[in-house]
């Protein structure tokens, strides 16, 4: 629990630049970072069904040119179902977007804001707020900073270096 306590005590900040440069993303429909495009993918219209016909009856040739049909039929409802599939992803997508930014504009102007801290069964310490909170995602983790910066000490440089180094491989 004191371990709990020292993760909800620690102040959060959102960082306004980051919301300034995000808004701007938003309102003007450029697409970056978690920001999805605000402009669904052209979906192509599905094709022609086939009629069904008894391939017992028919030649070698004619089976072959039937088959050739059926897979292109194939292919085209599947880029039409792979199309609406995407447009309902980046639905989904704008709209836990919008809620991030919302969430980030309420806060912005509060000098501190804080996040209760939950345990699950293994042990992990994750806070409360689905949303909005330092372990969602690369936009949430952006627009929050601490409150209260302190200096990188005698061997910060170091270790952000070794992290640096980390991510790029």
């Amino acid at each position: 629990m004191a371990g709990l306590n020292v993760l909800g005590k620690t102040p959060w900040k959102v960082n306004q630049k980051i919301l300034e440069v995000a808004m701007k993303c938003w309102d003007d429909g450029i697409a970056l970072g978690d920001i999805p495009s605000r402009v669904d993918n052209e979906v192509p219209p599905l094709p022609e069904p086939i009629d069904f016909i008894d391939y017992k009856t028919l030649g070698d040739f004619e089976q072959k040119d039937r088959l050739d049909a059926y897979r292109k039929y194939r292919e085209g409802v599947t880029k039409h179902n792979r199309a609406k599939q995407k447009n309902m992803d980046l639905h989904s997508l704008r709209c836990s977007a919008m809620l991030k930014l919302n969430q980030a504009q309420r806060f912005k102007d509060f000098s501190e804001i804080y996040f209760p801290y939950n345990v699950d069964f293994r042990g992990r310490a994750y806070p409360v707020p689905p949303h909005f909170s330092i372990v969602g995602s690369d936009l949430c983790r952006g627009l929050l900073m601490f409150a209260h910066p302190k200096p990188l000490g005698r061997n910060g440089l170091y270790w952000l270096k070794v992290h640096l180094a980390n991510l790029a491989g």
